[in-house]
């Protein structure tokens, strides 16, 4: 009769104790439909303002969002990297004067302020 070579056991690694762990984690809640806020580039809304602009329909989207609210939250790193982009281009100077020195009042959703 053959000898049947026993398997060596060691103890299990961390690394295999943690994937065991996530695998017995309960699965993460769906995202909720219908949100009050969403993600969305710079660019995209760039361009689809560029659109209504040239379109010549700026007075009927104010119409439109006016009980909505006509402000965009941003994130103040991004902002900083636009003014500094400005800032530094020959051909935006007028656009980078009106930048560092507009004094609309903050309610003005046409104004083109950004601090710091």
């Amino acid at each position: 009769m053959a000898k049947v070579k026993k398997a060596k056991t060691r103890k299990p690694s961390p690394a295999r104790k943690a994937r065991k762990a996530s695998k017995k984690a309960a699965p993460p809640k769906p995202a909720r439909s219908g949100g009050t806020h969403v993600d969305f580039g710079v660019h995209g809304l760039g361009k689809i303002m560029a659109a209504i602009h040239n379109a010549g329909l700026g007075d009927e989207l104010n119409a439109h969002l006016a009980g909505s609210g006509q402000f965009v939250k941003v994130h103040r790193k991004s902002l900083t990297a636009i003014k500094g982009f400005v800032k530094e281009r020959p051909e935006l100077a007028n656009l980078a004067q009106t930048i560092g020195d507009c004094d609309c009042p903050p309610d003005d959703p046409g104004c083109v302020y950004i601090p710091g």
